[in-house]
């Protein structure tokens, strides 16, 4: 057993996590919604109690459509109607098919079908290319809904209006299902070595187990804030999203990746997790406000002091760099970032900023994560150690000590037998 930091529950599948937060972090925010009508924005906030709610709302009446048992697709941007469908499936046994938004109508189409997926909840910003997907009439789809009302098609909103009514009839056929922990939950696309993408099997315990397994290693507080810009549609975001609610954290969605910057200081993001091309780019946008002010040899010099107090068990890093941290507003403490190797450089910087940063490594077949760095384990270029699940070994290494790396634990995807 590898080293732990953290306390954890252990989980069996997703519907577990979800009741566990909702009684222990009822009151908690899960998500903050920004609704924009012109110049005016009002914010909502949907709190964990009231997610399970809707969870349940939304899952009546998927049942009540003849949904139980099917395969649901989603396709569009990151939003509380695609967190809330993913959920839902969750929580009723429902098969997932989560679907690149930007994938052209072809290979959506063609996606839908090697899928066999029964319904499609879809995003309105994508609506063409569902309604032309609709008119060619090849794929499986019996049922195509809304994340928004739209004239002509079921919506989230209505559906969730309507299981409320059916619960309060005692309608509990959905939120009694029991969750078989270990057969096919979602079923995704990942690119892999030939031009047609592969489709992976993944059941609730896989990524239960990771999500486990990453509370017993990494800081994640309820007092938290996440923005949300990995996409849903990949295992790392999704799974990313399972974590923040296994953990009471409150999650946000970024206006785009031009404002990301702008939506830390509005909603006080204190997690982030993102992939190195976003990473990197917030720590140049860091380097170019401490050039400007022409405090680079100054800053550089601070750098040196606090490392050097480091050695003693003295930070004062987030007190020295707080004009720093306050333009990035003032509560971002701990950044993951995956997906891609991360230059040396930006690790270091933001670790000496006072802003924890780890990297990891994991595949879509992994549920993701394999390995990981921790804030007690840093090593700049490193993807850290393994999972307190997962045994890893490398086959066939070279004089270089690099071959190839083999994973067993319960993360791993399931296989056809």
């Amino acid at each position: 057993m590898r080293e732990r930091y953290f306390e954890a529950t252990e989980f069996e599948n997703i519907k577990e996590i979800i009741y566990n937060s909702a009684k222990k972090y009822a009151e908690n925010r899960a998500f903050i919604l920004k609704h924009k009508n012109g110049k005016n924005v009002e914010y909502e906030n949907i709190t964990y109690k009231k997610l399970l709610e809707e969870i349940n709302n939304l899952g009546t009446k998927f049942f009540d459509l003849g949904y139980k048992d099917k395969r649901i697709a989603i396709v569009g941007r990151n939003s509380y109607g695609w967190a809330l469908t993913h959920l839902t499936n969750m929580l009723g046994g429902i098969v997932l098919v989560p679907l690149d938004k930007e994938l052209q109508i072809d290979e959506l189409e063609n996606s839908l079908k090697r899928s066999k997926a029964d319904i499609v909840v879809f995003d309105e910003k994508y609506i063409e290319n569902i309604e032309e997907i609709k008119r060619r009439n090849e794929t499986f789809l019996e049922d195509y809904i809304c994340m928004t009302k739209k004239e002509g098609y079921k919506d989230l909103e209505t559906l969730k209006e309507e299981g409320k009514e059916l619960l309060e009839f005692g309608n509990r056929e959905y939120v009694d299902v029991k969750i078989d922990s270990y057969k096919m939950s979602i079923l995704l696309f990942t690119s892999g070595t030939t031009s047609k993408s592969k489709a992976v099997m993944l059941s609730q315990n896989n990524i239960a187990s990771n999500v486990y397994a990453m509370q017993l290693v990494e800081n994640f507080l309820p007092t938290d804030v996440n923005l949300a810009f990995l996409p849903f549609h990949h295992i790392f975001g999704s799974t990313a999203m399972i974590v923040m609610l296994a953990c009471g954290i409150a999650t946000a969605f970024p206006d785009g990746l031009r404002y990301v910057a702008d939506n830390l200081k509005e909603y006080k993001v204190s997690v982030f997790v993102g992939v190195p091309l976003l990473v990197e780019a917030i720590y140049k946008k860091i380097e170019q406000g401490i050039e400007k002010k022409g405090k680079t040899k100054v800053v550089n010099f601070a750098k040196k002091v606090s490392n050097l107090l480091l050695k003693f068990h003295i930070d004062i890093r987030r007190k020295l760099f707080k004009e720093i941290i306050d333009e990035l507003g003032g509560h971002l403490r701990f950044v993951v970032s995956g997906g891609a190797p991360l230059d040396k450089k930006v690790a270091k910087g933001f670790n000496e900023l006072g802003l924890t940063l780890v990297q990891g490594y994991g595949l879509t077949e992994t549920s993701p994560v394999i390995a990981a760095e921790n804030y007690k384990k840093v090593k700049y270029g490193s993807i850290g150690i393994p999972m307190d699940n997962v045994e890893v070994e490398f086959e066939n290494k070279d004089e270089n000590g690099i071959g190839e790396l083999k994973v067993k634990g319960p993360n791993v995807m399931l296989r056809l037998l």
